[in-house]
């Protein structure tokens, strides 16, 4: 079951994950939650966990894309180079709303790998996007935060709708905090 968009566990920062048995039970928690969604990407806020944790795999993107599978923990960016560029972002806690997000090309973030190895990687493109999509929930960020108040009233319709559970998805949504 996903968060709908609204639910509480999206405001503020995710806490770290430490490594073990729980953070192992998590990683294949995400993996299977992604699996039955079939989304690029599911954070652990997604299935009600406030832990700094996401899975990011590129092969449910639509458009033929890099053949990207990552599991990051604990991330942090580094840096980001310009330029910034515009692209569609979903969220599978927003089902059937896709907004155009200005993002970094290329990013350079730190983060612990499915082995509990420490990395620190240069992404960009449509992984940089993604990643930084992530990010910003384990930061308490929406796509919806992102977009100016024009856009924000725009969307608010496709919200309410979500709100009162009129959206159908292939997938169950929890509207509960």
């Amino acid at each position: 079951m996903i968060n709908a968009f609204g639910n509480g566990i999206y405001k503020g920062v995710a806490q770290r994950v430490g490594a073990g048995q729980q953070a192992t039970e998590l990683i294949k928690q995400l993996q299977e939650m992604q699996q039955s969604v079939q989304h690029p990407l599911v954070t652990a806020k997604h299935i009600g966990l406030n832990l700094s944790a996401f899975v990011l795999n590129l092969n449910f993107l639509k458009s033929g894309s890099e053949n990207v599978q990552l599991v990051m923990l604990n991330l942090e960016v580094i840096s980001t180079k310009a330029p910034l560029v515009s692209g569609l972002e979903d969220d599978v806690a927003i089902p059937g709303l896709s907004v155009s997000i200005e993002r970094p090309k290329q990013i350079t973030v730190k983060f612990i790998d499915e082995d509990f190895e420490e990395q620190t990687q240069e992404f960009s493109d449509q992984t940089a996007r993604w990643i930084l999509h992530g990010i910003d929930l384990l930061n308490g960020i929406t796509i919806i935060d992102r977009l100016n108040s024009h856009r924000q009233r725009s969307v608010k319709g496709h919200l309410k709708r979500i709100a009162e559970k009129r959206i159908e998805t292939k997938y169950e949504l929890n509207y509960n905090d």
